[in-house]
């Protein structure tokens, strides 16, 4: 049987929910009563944890996001006091510094949302690179550039290092440099402390039962939103229709309702074993996909399950072949390469959704109701979508590395298993060779390919990247996924190591054409340790997690010309 179901926007001129579940119509017709008959909604309005695991550890402190489009709307005008204050103090650039859900949703804003005259330059800053921090430094002008800190916990190693880095910049050019300073931080952060300490223009106290990757439309998202010139209000009334909607299923209305429907979609896909999720986007709808990647990896890659999301997928090669696929189209009303993908995608057997956008301000609904499905789907699927059991392994073999690098003054590092053209190959499965390497790709027939670069993120790196997935993916019958350290660590790392370990991961890591010093504390001049010497624990830390777990790995060590040596990796492969 193959059926659709649309579900119409009464504000819009066509159906912004397109579901093609094809043969699976029925399973989902029928998990939907079921859904109805547990009274899910009601459940979920009233925080029972029972609807995901009998332990309520890590799930009735992690709700605070349920009713966040409303109970928002009530510091609306603080923060855009705030925003307008700046302006008025001559600030022009805004610089997040954070990692992982809690900052990600800045990249979309940033790029979804048009440019307002008057308004801050946005830039996300989520690397422990050197010479990506470096050229940001010095693209813009210090002193009037505004820093937002953006850690839940006030300790994240990352966001704390580029803190302390950037403060001893200022302190250089101004004797009060904390006032280029904002934290958004939980009740209680150590982080709250050093901004009174140290004279920050502003602290934001987030709401602790509200988690990481459901924050986007807490402070952590509005504030860098409404200094870029986002109407932080029309957007949280915006992402309001999609709770209301959601209260409106309260007594049995789940058929009609899109987040239903999307949530029940992903966790019947995931248990019919089409957890390969591949997404195909509006070219301005992009940036979306690192903040859903994050959310749907590291909410449901755990108890040896997951929905492994598949950015960067082509319009001409969708739909892929393979039993293990379903997509998302997220489209743009009137991008007719998309519906080109939609039309031919709807002829064949694999399970789809489009969700239509006409306008930007529908993105904070589609942030909104991707949180909802993506709770709904670990329900389903029998997973705890709020907590991530296996991201902490990465943070302490880091932090061991770091410790003994500050008594013996060297890193550990892995046993080189041969060298070609100036790369340096380890493994932990005895792979000696670049033949032998293309063997192991070529031959892998379930899983994915995980390529892990611990680089530069620019542009032109970000490229040569692209081109090497495409060389694996042309020699290999599996999906190959792409990450930048560390910012996947806070996100895809949970379901590298929660999922069924069916995943083969390629490390590459490089060494830095320049290095820059982490101050031991964010007044001091002394440091033990480097962003390069940090990166590089960082990178050692997640290969013996994923070795821990018994994961497949490689790491490529690849000296500071990074494009040059990424063909080279690419010409090894052929």
């Amino acid at each position: 049987m193959t059926s659709t179901v649309s579900t119409e926007n009464k504000t819009a001129s066509q159906p912004r929910y397109y579901e093609h579940a094809g043969d699976y119509e029925g399973v989902i017709h029928s998990r939907l009563l079921e859904l109805e008959k547990n009274r899910f909604a009601e459940r979920f309005f009233g925080h029972d944890h029972l609807l995901w695991a009998d332990d309520p550890s890590e799930i009735t402190n992690r709700l605070g996001w349920v009713d966040l489009p409303q109970r928002m709307l009530e510091a609306v005008d603080e923060i855009d006091s705030f925003s307008e204050s700046a302006r008025k103090e001559g600030f022009t650039d805004v610089v997040v510094l954070g990692m992982g859900g809690s900052s990600l949703s800045s990249e979309v804003f940033r790029n979804v949302f048009p440019i307002r005259d008057g308004f801050l330059r946005l830039t996300l800053l989520d690397t422990t690179d050197p010479d990506f921090i470096l050229r940001t430094r010095q693209t813009i002008n210090l002193l009037s550039t505004l820093f937002v800190v953006s850690s839940k916990s006030g300790s994240t190693v990352e966001t704390v290092s580029l803190m302390k880095y950037f403060y001893a910049e200022l302190a250089e050019k101004t004797d009060s440099p904390g006032k280029h300073f904002v934290c958004i931080t939980d009740p209680g952060s150590h982080l709250i402390h050093t901004a009174t300490e140290h004279g920050f223009a502003k602290v934001f106290v987030n709401d602790p039962n509200v988690g990481g990757r459901f924050s986007a439309l807490s402070y952590f998202g509005l504030v860098p939103a409404s200094l870029a010139g986002v109407d932080i209000r029309k957007m949280l009334q915006s992402a309001s229709s999609v709770l209301l909607e959601i209260r409106n299923a309260v007594g049995g209305k789940y058929q009609g309702s899109p987040s239903f429907r999307l949530g029940t979609f992903l966790g019947t896909m995931a248990r019919e074993g089409r957890d390969k999720l591949g997404f195909v986007f509006s070219e301005k709808l992009f940036p979306f996909g690192y903040w859903v990647e994050q959310l749907i990896a590291e909410s449901i890659g755990k108890k040896g399950l997951g929905i492994l999301p598949l950015l960067d997928e082509t319009v001409s090669d969708c739909p892929r072949q393979g039993n293990d696929r379903a997509y998302i189209l997220f489209y743009l009303k009137g991008d007719r390469k998309v519906a080109a993908a939609c039309s031919r995608i709807s002829t064949s057997e694999t399970p789809f959704v489009k969700i239509t956008v006409d306008d930007p301000y529908q993105v904070a609904e589609e942030l909104f109701r991707f949180e909802f499905a993506v709770a709904l789907a670990g329900s389903i699927m029998g997973i705890n979508p709020f907590d991530q059991p296996d991201v902490e392994s990465a943070k302490s073999f880091a932090r061991r590395f770091l410790r003994l690098y500050g008594e013996t003054g060297r890193l550990e590092s892995e046993k080189p298993d041969f060298s070609e053209n100036g790369l340096i190959f380890s493994s932990n499965s005895k792979i000696e060779s670049s033949a032998q390497l293309r063997e192991v790709i070529s031959s892998k027939q379930k899983g994915y390919i995980s390529i892990q670069a611990y680089v530069d993120p620019g542009e032109e790196n970000s490229r040569e990247l692209l081109s090497l997935r495409a060389q694996i993916e042309s020699i290999s019958s599996v999906p190959v996924t792409l990450g930048f350290g560390p910012r996947f660590l806070h996100s895809t790392g949970q379901l590298h190591k929660g999922d069924s370990g069916e995943g083969f991961f390629i490390q590459i890591v490089s060494e830095n054409k320049t290095d820059l010093p982490i101050p031991d504390k964010i007044s001091s001049s002394e440091s033990s340790f480097s962003f390069e010497i940090l990166k590089t624990a960082q990178a050692t830390g997640d290969f013996r997690s994923l070795d821990e777990k018994g994961r497949v790995i490689v790491r490529i060590g690849i000296p500071p010309d990074v494009p040059n040596s990424l063909r080279n990796i690419a010409r090894s492969l052929i």
